[in-house]
């Protein structure tokens, strides 16, 4: 089965704790433990804006950009 590099992620349709989130991505990927679950998550992001939106937010979050379901 070809891996979409677009959405690599096969997510249930819920909110994911930030911890949650992570140990996904390093049970997919592999992760260096020097790495943060807050790091770690944040990098993702960055590449993969449409999972933004699978994250629980804090109360104090302020968001930087719109995710593309939004």
């Amino acid at each position: 089965m070809k891996e979409n590099s677009e959405n690599p992620l096969n997510l249930e349709d819920k909110l994911y704790t930030v911890e949650e989130f992570a140990s996904i991505i390093n049970e997919k990927f592999g992760n260096n433990n020097n790495v943060s679950d807050i790091f770690l998550t944040e990098m993702f992001l960055a590449k993969y804006p449409i999972y933004s939106c699978k994250i629980k937010k804090s109360e104090q979050h302020i968001s930087q950009e719109n995710c593309s379901c939004c």
